[in-house]
């Protein structure tokens, strides 16, 4: 007993210093991000009214910037993210020197993303293109737009990258979208009509994105991808020593997590959503039979000795801690194939030789999911809704084993 509370105590003071740190990193990049914009803008010899004015501006986009960094838990991705930020932050305030159709935020947008979360990548990506504008001679408008733009687009469309890491799609639509935008933009500046020579920094600019992309995406598969991917496999093996104990003392547990870890996989795999991180989320989410507890603090620390992966931790943790509420699509999917495998099961138990009508129960346990209101933080779409229903009740010849 004596040893738990130690073990725990000590537990309570990493996370604490843990805190400690990632709130001291988050006020250093909001006070390196202010001074480093103040401190450019004298060296490019603004006047004290356009020093005052990037001061308060780049104030408030760190500012808001600190606030969507301030929601998010520590993860081990925090640290990159950090360094990631203060390397783009340095190149933000050289920016300025080169055209104004040579800023590679493509790249910056999404290399911010990769290592975070779309909002944050977002706000911070926006906080650097602004001072980018700000010290320039003209800070448009039009400018911040058109690369925010950019990057907003970028950051969708390499968004849920996922193991298979199918990159060649996104990476060829967002340089081209890029260069068509620079090409427009160098053609509306001029005034004297068109010239092969307007599309030079356009071309330029989307081949340093493209290499500063391939080197982003590099340095995410090497140090996340792959390291996910042989962590996912371990723990998605259906002999994985935990699902073993889990069989041990539950085979009726062990089945249902098993049917519905096959639901999961099957929907988030054709939803383009993290398919392993779903598929350990079916398998887990009945791990708290092991402690008789299957609340997320009972089975938190069983999960963590396993090496669960973060985001199926993320997912178990939205779907076991009740006043958590969903957010993620992995959650919503690993909910539905829950609700019915243990209806059907339910179901065939009352009566074997039952003849089911899976679209009618299919609609049914949509509809009471719906109306309780547990789905309205969470991102899912209508779209992956309806697409979901018609993945469950295609799955009739399936639910056969279940009888």
């Amino acid at each position: 007993m004596q040893k738990a509370e130690r073990e725990t105590e000590a537990e309570n003071q990493v996370m604490a210093k843990e805190k400690i740190i990632d709130s001291i990193r988050k006020l250093l990049l909001f006070f390196l991000t202010v001074l480093s914009a103040a401190f450019a803008a004298y060296l490019y010899q603004k006047t004290v009214y356009e020093i005052a004015e990037t001061v308060v501006f780049t104030s408030i986009a760190a500012g808001g910037m600190l606030f969507q960094m301030a929601e998010k838990e520590h993860t081990e991705n925090t640290g990159r993210f950090f360094l990631l930020y203060l390397l783009f932050l340095i190149l933000s305030v050289f920016f300025p020197l080169i055209p104004e159709g040579g800023y590679p935020y493509l790249a910056i947008f999404t290399g911010l993303m990769l290592f975070s979360d779309r909002m944050t990548a977002m706000s911070a990506g926006s906080t650097l293109l602004l001072i980018s504008v700000l010290l320039c001679s003209d800070g448009d408008a039009v400018l911040f737009i058109m690369y925010f733009v950019i990057g907003m687009v970028g950051v969708y469309l390499f968004y849920g990258l996922d193991e298979s890491f199918q990159v060649g799609r996104p990476l060829l639509c967002s340089l081209l979208l890029q260069f068509v935008c620079l090409s427009v933009w160098e053609i509306l500046l001029a005034n004297d009509g068109f010239s092969m020579e307007m599309l030079i920094v356009p071309a330029f600019n989307t081949l340093v994105s493209l290499i500063l992309m391939v080197i982003l995406l590099k340095l995410f598969s090497f140090s996340i991808i792959y390291r996910t991917r042989d962590a996912y496999m371990d723990v998605n093996d259906p002999e994985c020593p935990l699902l073993v104990r889990l069989k041990e003392q539950s085979r009726e547990e062990y089945f249902h997590a098993i049917h519905t870890a096959y639901l999961c996989e099957r929907i988030a795999s054709k939803l383009y959503m993290n398919a392993a991180a779903a598929k350990a989320g079916g398998y887990y989410h009945k791990i708290g039979v092991l402690q008789n507890d299957n609340s997320y603090e009972a089975v938190e620390g069983i999960l963590a000795e396993y090496h669960m992966p973060g985001q199926a931790l993320q997912i178990l943790k939205e779907y076991l801690q009740p006043d958590i509420p969903i957010r993620s699509r992995e959650t919503v999917v690993l909910l539905f194939a829950d609700t019915m495998i243990s209806s059907i099961s339910y179901l065939f138990k009352k009566n074997k030789e039952a003849v089911l009508d899976y679209d009618k129960l299919v609609e049914a346990v949509f509809q009471k999911k719906l109306s309780s209101g547990i789905l309205n933080q969470s991102e899912i779409s209508i779209g992956d809704l309806e697409q979901m229903k018609k993945i469950l009740a295609g799955e009739q010849l399936y639910y056969d084993f279940l009888r």
